[in-house]
């Protein structure tokens, strides 16, 4: 099975430390995440390695119950969330300091488990719509840290 990979970066007028301690605080991802709602952890720890979510997502027009860990959990640096109910996909959030500034970094990917119809759903349908997602995603994650949170950020793809 062929897997599709999605990415987009953002740099934010922000430390890097005020970006990551906001960027992963579950409680503001209704804020800014294109897609993800509902969003609640579903262990005792609710941060860092081995913490997982329970969300409700939207893709392509199609609604999904999902539940994500979190590993490779490093303060001020990312992690990784590898879904662990629903639709199958990992992602990584990346942070890099600037002087200034931070760079955050979004990958995504997934793979399609349609036959022959799914290379060609994946290239017309699935790959721009989470590619606009994220990208969306991160445009609402720098106007909230860079003071300009506006209409909107609630929207699906």
């Amino acid at each position: 099975m062929k897997l599709t990979k999605v990415e987009a970066s953002i740099e934010i007028n922000r430390p890097v430390r005020d970006v990551f301690a906001y960027a992963s605080d579950w409680k503001h991802w209704d804020e800014w995440r294109v897609g993800a709602f509902d969003i609640k952890p579903t262990t005792e720890n609710e941060r860092g390695n081995n913490t997982r979510y329970a969300y409700k997502a939207q893709v392509a027009g199609i609604k999904f119950k999902l539940e994500t860990e979190v590993h490779y959990f490093k303060e001020n640096v990312g992690w990784q969330g590898i879904v662990r109910k629903g639709l199958p996909h990992k992602m990584k959030w990346s942070f890099e300091n600037k002087t200034k500034s931070t760079i955050v970094t979004y990958y995504i990917e997934f793979s399609t488990a349609w036959f022959i119809i799914g290379p060609l759903l994946d290239s017309l349908i699935l790959k721009p719509k989470w590619q606009r997602m994220i990208e969306k995603t991160l445009d609402n994650l720098k106007n909230h840290l860079e003071g300009q949170s506006g209409k909107g950020t609630q929207q699906t793809i």
